[in-house]
Formats: C-alpha cells, sequence, structure tokens
C-alpha cells in the first residue's frame, strides 16, 4: 500500500483539535485514505482498525433500506472505554471517529459532522 501524504494523514486536525480523538476515512474495503489511528504505543494501526470495519458502510446502508427508514446519517456507539463514530462521506467511504469516553457525546457528534465534511470536501477536490 503506497505511503499516506501528510496532508491526507493530517486531513481532520482542523475538526479534532486537542480533544481525545481520532478519524479516519475509510474506503469500502476498509483502506484508509486519511486520518490515522495511533495505539498506546503511537504505532498506527489503521489499516487493523480499516480491516475490522470493512463493508461496514455497506451494511448500515443495507439494514436502513430494509428497514424503510432513510439514509443513514451516522452510528454512535457508546462503550466504558471509547466511543465510536461512523458517518457517510463521499460514495462509498465512511468516516470513523474514536474518542475517549470522556468526551461529551454532544462533542463527538460535531466533531463526526465536520470530519465528514471534510473528507467529502477532500474527496471531491483532490489536491
Amino acid at each position: 500500500m503506497p505511503r499516506m501524504s501528510e496532508s491526507a494523514r493530517t486531513l481532520f486536525a482542523t475538526a479534532i483539535g486537542e480533544a481525545e480523538q481520532t478519524a479516519l476515512l475509510l474506503d469500502p474495503s476498509g483502506a484508509a485514505l486519511a486520518g490515522s489511528y495511533l495505539d498506546n504505543n503511537g504505532r498506527d494501526i489503521s489499516g487493523e482498525i480499516g480491516a475490522a470495519l470493512s463493508g461496514v458502510g455497506r451494511e448500515v446502508s443495507r439494514s436502513m433500506r430494509l428497514l424503510g427508514i432513510g439514509a443513514w446519517t451516522a452510528v454512535v456507539v457508546e462503550t466504558d472505554a471509547a466511543t465510536i463514530a461512523l458517518a457517510p462521506a463521499f460514495e462509498d467511504t465512511i468516516v470513523l471517529l474514536a474518542s475517549s469516553s470522556t468526551v461529551p457525546l454532544g462533542l463527538v457528534r460535531r466533531v463526526l459532522a465536520r470530519s465528514a465534511a471534510l473528507a467529502i470536501n477532500w474527496m471531491r477536490n483532490p489536491a
């Protein structure tokens, strides 16, 4: 896999700011197109995270269609350790936002919306 450019790696920095969060833009197969996901040792595990989530956007879209409740805008899962939020971006890509469980849910949703907007703009206007 080609190395991600610095502009792609830092795409979500303005949306995240100083909050305990990280964001990724994933293609339908789970490959990281932008952002980064560092573990506690500082190792980028974007590939592993993307692989675990490959196809999730299609599955959420399929579920929404089967339920007849319209297009999906976000999925947020809260756990004791973290909050994971997903949103559709450009075409079949998705934005993943992982936050510390101490980050307020309203901030998670706001950063997710900003991150999705950044991803859509970046995909439509590649540098």
